[in-house]
């Protein structure tokens, strides 16, 4: 396309080995295109909400019996995911695959300060009975806090009157909910994207239950240490 574009704008015409020496001296490299949402909120409700985290971040620096936790689902098919890896060209690395297509619904919690990871998987699709079940595991997981702060974005089975009514019964599980089309400032999705990349991409697990390999974050909490920061990044409107 490049190569097109100087010859009808330019009249010249260069080798495509030319082409790329010209962009890289220019500084232009080929890279992998970033997602971002379609739809972000605006920055002022974006920053609003990470005023809001860190009001509630100092009251629980001062208040042990608080905790803050990011929540969010991930969903996971029993299959290797390729991904660019060094290998010989004449000898390219190869995968076995997985004739099922089993899929693994988790939905989890992540605490940034001690590192805890708390999680609830199935194979069936996750509803308001699986929200709760959730949420109670939650309670249980932190029995002497008297708040649990959980950020979560607007999926409706945590917004449906069965919910509603128990989090009436049960005070100490507080919802924060994100602003609408702001993945960028939940968390745990850091987490997800470390999983898929560590621990899913060029994987072969042969049976599903193998493929439940959450329990094992432990190993890795050093780079997690470093990559699930409350350093939020914010996201323009295109």
């Amino acid at each position: 396309m490049i190569k097109d574009y100087i010859i009808s704008e330019f009249n010249i015409t260069y080798s495509l080995d030319a082409i790329s020496k010209l962009l890289k001296r220019n500084g232009i490299k080929r890279l992998r295109p970033k997602l971002v949402p379609g739809k972000p909120p605006t920055l002022e409700k974006q920053v609003n909400f990470i005023l809001h985290y860190f009001q509630i971040k100092r009251f629980a620096e001062q208040d042990s019996g608080l905790v803050q936790l990011f929540g969010d689902g991930m969903h996971l098919v029993h299959q290797v995911i390729p991904d660019y890896c060094w290998g010989d060209p004449k000898s390219p690395p190869m995968f076995n695959s997985n004739s099922s297509r089993q899929r693994l619904n988790i939905m989890g919690a992540y605490d940034l300060i001690d590192q805890r990871f708390i999680h609830l998987s199935c194979e069936k699709p996750y509803d308001e009975t699986k929200s709760i079940e959730f949420l109670e595991k939650l309670v249980n997981s932190y029995p002497q806090k008297h708040s649990i702060v959980l950020y979560l974005d607007n999926a409706p089975y945590f917004k449906s009157k069965v919910v509603q009514a128990w989090l009436q019964d049960h005070p100490q599980m507080i919802i924060e909910y994100l602003p609408v089309y702001a993945p960028n400032l939940n968390l745990i999705e850091r987490l997800w994207r470390f999983v898929k990349g560590h621990l899913v991409k060029n994987r072969y697990y042969s049976e599903c239950k193998t493929f439940r390999l959450l329990n094992n974050l432990k190993e890795y909490s050093k780079k997690l240490r470093l990559l699930i920061t409350d350093n939020f990044h914010l996201v323009a409107q295109y």
